[in-house]
């Protein structure tokens, strides 16, 4: 009998009068009711170290920092957990980063409790303590400090004038966005990570600068590597002491097992499931206490950890329902982690998202198909907690099991905007026009949101939020911005005196390219600055060839130096464009002076005008080849505007069209447009068409688009679809939706994820909160707690055409 037989012949499945499915619910239960707060334990001790450290490399300090916060900072273990480590000094609580920026913290730290987004509580006793013991050392000392030295008024006037582009994640905070090979970790340990970084060191020759360099970077690592060991061993004398005290044998048990499987990993290698699970964590935890980025990702996890739980079940060592306890356990942990962000860019990043991407699924290296049965039990962990982390993706191609994909869209219609899809007949392409290898190119992993990268990349994934709408209300400026009035882009024409739209497209054009380049020179001094203050050696072990190459990620040693633009409001842009050659240079119903008037005037008196061009001119996303082919153009022009550009680091610049929440940010700062939209609305979210304008149903939206170039955003795409919750309450409409979700792989779209749940249960969720606190929605490329994010996003939400099918 082969090893799938076997497994299909092991019935026994988690079920909710279980003991096991019991502790994990109670486990998403308490996670739910923890009010988020402000931890100041790593800002305390990182602060003391550097003050300790004046004058020594980058490296050293923050190695140091490190090692102590990791040393110092309070542990605790949750009542019912199985998987140990976190983040701050209580569940669901952030640290913060003085290291990265304090002055936005001391200016707004009073509104944390109130602010219309994400919300931490402080007391006034912390926030005394923070300005006194915290903000007075690093004034002026700071990441960001040495950002804005670098700051000029060309670059100043798009990013903070003008609102097109926003980099504020990495100009105050860490990078991050990157997939981690814990493969390696699960079969080397730290241990056998120090000894590739010894073997690596004794090559070295005292006297050659570049070795010299080497050299920092590898006491760096093996210092990092001790600190790790060092931390699990505390979580191990804790378990070890709380089972001391425990009456209960069944619990005093798990936690001598605990305290077994932390003094043994991520030291050594994994010898099971259950420590795969334990080491990894440690690592995913501790690379969020080291830097303050973000989009830390596990990557696919079905098919690394798999071994061990195969070997774990067919041996007897577990059963499924204990591999499955486990699993859980596991993908609670996920939830717990998060960030705070200034208020600017909490807008940008609404309801905490993470970005710990877990994927699933997919075709392997060798070309066959990847499912097993842990990806089915990846499914059902996912439908038994539907927390807003991990955020979940399942890799399909042409070859995928029908099954796989049933057990997938049952997972979805659970209702909390996960998994979402991911195209490998789309990406694996997408991988190989950026130069990556065949076989690498199948690894892919979805990073973040969304974003796609083979294995051992250093992808800069977040290169920037950055408007198309925007680009089109410069073009119509001649490059004045709409909002603030400021002359911010070259004038490239005024569009009352041009005779064809090719002119207009031409001045557009003109309007991206010298748009793009001040986000590629910001960009690339971001990456200088990282490479300078805030090196990442913990995250460079787990990224290929950074120890072979003795390089940091951020100095360029990983095997692929990419950072990728991430393109908002593709929607708008096209239509607008569509808008202006149909109603003025084709039609001629409009003159472009009648065009401009109504915009800077925002419709006030011009609302039979708007209501044309929102309700009369063709949009994109009902499958009308004219609209959707100036989509499709506006999009070419984004993509082209990237060539020739190389990163700080030596790699490509590498297309995205995906927004998180910025959509709803960068509507707020752009003027009216000619699709009909007036100043301030949230523009459309990622590829999908503008809210309510796709009349023809959801295949119709597929087609539209299915006709970007999705192999040219190789960096990826976020494609939102609501389908209302009745539509696939039968088996008849789930086979409808099966059918259509292969449907859009076989169009070739890259990427789609779904809302299943109606604007009637958003609205009561809106009016009586309460009830509904364990509600998660998918807003961009992330899902959230519904409750957690503000009303203008919430709204957007709701706003989403609700499909049948």
């Amino acid at each position: 009998m082969g090893t799938t037989e076997m497994f299909l012949n092991i019935q026994d499945v988690m079920t909710p009068d279980t003991e096991e499915y019991k502790r994990c619910q109670r486990l998403k239960d308490s996670l739910i009711n923890v009010q988020s707060e402000v931890c100041l334990e790593r800002a305390h001790i990182v602060t003391r170290v550097y003050k300790e450290t004046e004058g020594e490399d980058a490296y050293v300090r923050k190695a140091k920092a490190f090692d102590a916060v990791l040393k110092e900072m309070s542990l605790f273990v949750v009542d019912d957990e199985l998987i140990c480590g976190h983040q701050a000094s209580k569940r669901r609580s952030a640290p913060l980063f003085p290291e990265f920026a304090v002055d936005w913290v001391d200016k707004e730290i009073e509104t944390f409790p109130t602010r219309a987004q994400d919300k931490f509580m402080i007391t006034p006793e912390q926030i005394a303590d923070y300005r006194e013991n915290i903000v007075s050392y690093w004034r002026g000392k700071t990441f960001f400090d040495r950002m804005m030295s670098y700051m000029t008024e060309d670059v100043n006037l798009l990013r903070e004038d003008a609102g097109l582009f926003s980099v504020g994640l990495h100009e105050d905070g860490g990078l991050g966005h990157v997939a981690l090979t814990y493969e390696k970790l699960l079969k080397k340990g730290f241990d056998g990570i120090k000894n590739d970084i010894n073997e690596q060191m004794d090559q070295l020759v005292d006297w050659k600068a570049e070795d010299m360099q080497k050299r920092k970077f590898y006491n760096a690592c093996l210092s990092i590597c001790d600190s790790m060991i060092a931390f699990a061993h505390r979580y191990a004398d804790l378990t070890a002491e709380l089972a001391a005290k425990e009456t209960n044998a069944k619990r005093k048990a798990e936690l001598l097992r605990m305290s077994e499987n932390c003094k043994r990993v991520p030291e050594f290698p994994a010898r099971d499931f259950y420590e795969a699970l334990q080491s990894m964590w440690f690592v995913q935890v501790a690379v969020q206490i080291y830097d303050n980025g973000v989009s830390i990702t596990p990557g696919r996890f079905d098919q690394y950890v798999y071994p061990y739980y195969e070997q774990d079940i067919l041996s007897g060592k577990l059963t499924k329902i204990q591999a499955q306890e486990l699993l859980e356990c596991f993908w609670i942990k996920f939830t717990e982690p998060i960030k705070i962000y200034c208020e600017k860019d909490a807008a940008f990043h609404a309801g905490y998202p993470m970005g710990q991407n877990l994927a699933i699924g997919g075709i392997r290296p060798d070309g066959t198909d990847g499912t097993n049965d842990l990806s089915y039990r990846c499914l059902e962990a996912h439908s038994h907690i539907l927390l807003m982390q991990p955020n979940f993706s399942v890799r399909l191609h042409r070859g995928s099991p029908f099954e796989f994909v049933k057990r997938t869209c049952e997972a979805i219609r659970m209702g909390n905007g996960m998994p979402q899809l991911v195209n490998d007949e789309v990406y694996v392409p997408a991988m190989m026009n950026v130069g990556v290898p065949f076989e690498e190119a199948r690894d892919y992993v979805p990073v973040g949101c969304v974003e796609t990268t083979p294995l051992n990349t250093w992808g800069r994934c977040n290169g920037g939020y950055f408007n198309l709408s925007k680009v089109v209300e410069l073009t119509l400026g001649n490059g004045v911005c709409g909002i603030s009035g400021k002359q911010v882009s070259p004038a490239t024409g005024d569009p009352r005196t041009f005779k064809t739209f090719d002119e207009f497209l031409e001045a557009y054009k003109k309007q991206m390219n010298y748009c793009m380049s001040k986000l590629v020179k910001w960009d690339n001094i971001i990456d200088m600055v990282h490479a300078d203050l805030s090196p990442t050696p913990l995250t460079s072990m787990l990224v290929d060839d950074c120890i072979a190459n003795g390089k940091d990620v951020t100095a360029g040693g990983a095997r692929y130096n990419w950072t990728g633009p991430l393109g908002v409001g593709i929607a708008n842009a096209g239509d607008s464009l569509y808008a202006i050659k149909k109603v003025v240079f084709e039609d001629k119903l409009y003159t472009m002076d009648q065009i401009l008037d109504a915009l800077k005037d925002n419709f006030k008196n011009e609302q039979p005008l708007r209501e044309f061009l929102a309700n009369k001119v063709p949009k994109y996303g009902n499958d009308l080849a004219a609209p959707d082919e100036m989509v499709k153009i506006a999009t070419d022009i984004y993509f082209d505007s990237m060539k020739g550009y190389e990163t700080y680091r030596g790699g490509p610049f590498v297309a995205a069209l995906l927004p998180v929440a910025s959509y709803v940010a960068f509507g707020m700062a752009t003027a009216a447009l000619p699709d009909g939209k007036p100043s301030g609305e949230p523009l459309a979210d990622g590829i999908s068409p503008d809210y309510g304008v796709d009349k023809q149903g959801p295949t119709a939206v597929m087609k539209s688009v299915s006709k970007i170039d999705h192999i040219r955003c190789a960096n990826g795409v976020i494609f939102n679809q609501k389908i209302s919750p009745m539509a696939v309450s039968t088996p008849e409409g789930m086979k409808k939706w099966v059918d259509m979700v292969m449907t859009y792989i076989n169009l070739g779209g890259g990427h789609v994820q779904f809302n299943i749940v109606s604007a009637d249960t958003l609205r009561e969720a809106q009016e009586t909160p309460d009830k509904y606190k364990g509600l998660v929605v998918r807003v961009a490329g992330y899902s959230a707690f519904f409750n957690e994010l503000a009303e203008e996003v919430q709204d957007s939400i709701i706003a989403r055409t609700e499909h049948e099918l």
